[in-house]
C-alpha cells in the first residue's frame, strides 16, 4: 500500500490528536496525562516530552527531541 508524499496542514486525527505529512513523513503531536505533549515522526517516538503543544509540533517536523529523556508508557498516551 502506498500513501501519498506531498506535504499537508496540521489536522485532528479520529483519536483527537494532531497530525501532517511532511516531506513524506508522518508527525504526530498529543497530549499527556500530565498535561505535557509527546511528538512522534514516522514510526518513532521523539524523546522526551514538551511544554506546548506548538514545541511539539516544531519538534515533530524536525526530529529534535524534549527537554526529559523519559520513555512513554500507554498510560501517557491519549
Amino acid at each position: 500500500m502506498s500513501f501519498p508524499t506531498h506535504n499537508t496542514n496540521w489536522a485532528t486525527s479520529s483519536k483527537g490528536n494532531l497530525w501532517k505529512r511532511a516531506n513524506g513523513v508522518v508527525c504526530v503531536v498529543g497530549q499527556r496525562k500530565d498535561g505535557r505533549y509527546w511528538a512522534r515522526r514516522g514510526d518513532d517516538f521523539l524523546p522526551g516530552s514538551f511544554e506546548s503543544i506548538e514545541e511539539a509540533k516544531r519538534a515533530a517536523e524536525t526530529g529534535q527531541s524534549g527537554d526529559s529523556e523519559s520513555n512513554l508508557d500507554d498510560e501517557d498516551w491519549s
